[in-house]
């Protein structure tokens, strides 16, 4: 199953939301941060990417429309 533009579009969204919470936490304002929530938010971030670059992208669409 290929993805559409926009499912592709989406997936970029939320790697982009996640980036910002991960950097949120890591620089809290505190000077600690919760180790366990940053690494958690990694592998998210880790795993999305790679779907993203391995995930097929149907761009074979009449984009003149």
């Amino acid at each position: 199953m290929s993805h559409s533009v926009e499912e592709l579009y989406k997936k970029v969204a939320v790697l982009h939301e996640k980036t910002l919470m991960l950097h949120r936490e890591r620089y809290r304002m505190q000077g600690s941060y919760d180790k366990a929530a940053c690494q958690n938010l990694v592998d998210d971030v880790k795993s999305l990417a790679r779907d993203i670059v391995h995930g097929p992208v149907d761009l074979d669409r009449d984009f003149s429309k």
